[in-house]
């Protein structure tokens, strides 16, 4: 491929990680989220061919809560953040396209369907993301969102309160990459 390279600004770009809770009737349904703090990665993108690829790495131990929550909740939430992640076994989350499809929508604004693999705690998974493309002198902004089943990866749902709370099977990401030449 002879598209052009670009690697993600990371103070620019938002990666973000949804969580949905739920538990008895009368408890508020909850979504906690989490900012993923530590990532870094690349777009290769050709115009012309419209084809390109995407690789992403993500530190396991970078995710942080983005909602307003007590001190207390707080260190119970990345407690158990990291009893299912155990970030200090795996470190790092990893996608690599293997295949991108693109569709010009109109000037400089693309359509990428995205086929891959994530890799997370030793287990990989196929995994399609749809996201949008802007191309701008010397970068692009990609933007979308894609979900995931914890089980698929090995990762054990979490309850809180003996249950009373527990985590969905689901994850909800979304991304918004702003990436250099």
């Amino acid at each position: 491929m002879a598209g052009k390279r670009y690697t993600f600004d990371s103070k620019s770009s938002q990666i973000t990680v949804q969580a949905f809770a739920e538990g008895l009737a009368g408890i508020v349904e909850h979504r906690p989220s989490f900012f993923a703090r530590n990532f870094s990665g690349e777009i290769e993108f050709d115009s012309d061919k419209l084809d390109g690829s995407l690789n992403l790495t993500a530190k396991n131990g970078s995710l942080e809560i983005m909602d307003q929550v007590t001190k207390h909740d707080r260190n119970a939430i990345e407690r158990v953040v990291g009893d299912v992640l155990r970030p200090e076994l795996f470190p790092e989350v990893v996608f690599r396209s293997s295949m991108v499809v693109c569709g010009h929508i109109r000037e400089n604004l693309y359509r990428a369907d995205i086929a891959g693999t994530v890799s997370l705690r030793d287990v990989e998974n196929l995994q399609a993301i749809q996201a949008q493309l802007v191309l701008s002198d010397g970068s692009i902004r990609a933007y979308g969102q894609f979900r995931l089943r914890q089980t698929d990866y090995n990762l054990p749902l979490a309850s809180v309160a003996g249950g009373i709370l527990s985590i969905k099977n689901e994850l909800k990401f979304g991304f918004f990459v702003v990436a250099r030449q």
